[in-house]
């Protein structure tokens, strides 16, 4: 079990990302990666392939630029069955 997740984004110049687990770690399992679709337009794609009891959670996707930044906030549940 896994997730992936992603994100457009609207920014010049081309933005910097980071990813946080809610506790402010980096979660080193999350294979990340922005793909360039147009000037000025960037997709963000997180994607995990293993997932355990302790990978739930909030997520912090921190995206800035040296004008300005925003941040999405990612909450991971387990599925009902």
């Amino acid at each position: 079990t896994g997730f992936a997740f992603s994100t457009t984004v609207i920014a010049y110049p081309k933005p910097r990302y980071v990813v946080l687990f809610e506790n402010s770690t980096n979660n080193n399992g999350i294979w990340k990666s922005m793909t360039v679709n147009a000037i000025n337009n960037f997709t963000v794609h997180l994607n995990k392939t293993t997932f355990n009891q302790a990978d739930y959670g909030t997520y912090h996707l921190d995206i800035t630029n040296s004008f300005g930044g925003s941040t999405i906030y990612v909450n991971l549940v387990p599925q009902s069955r």
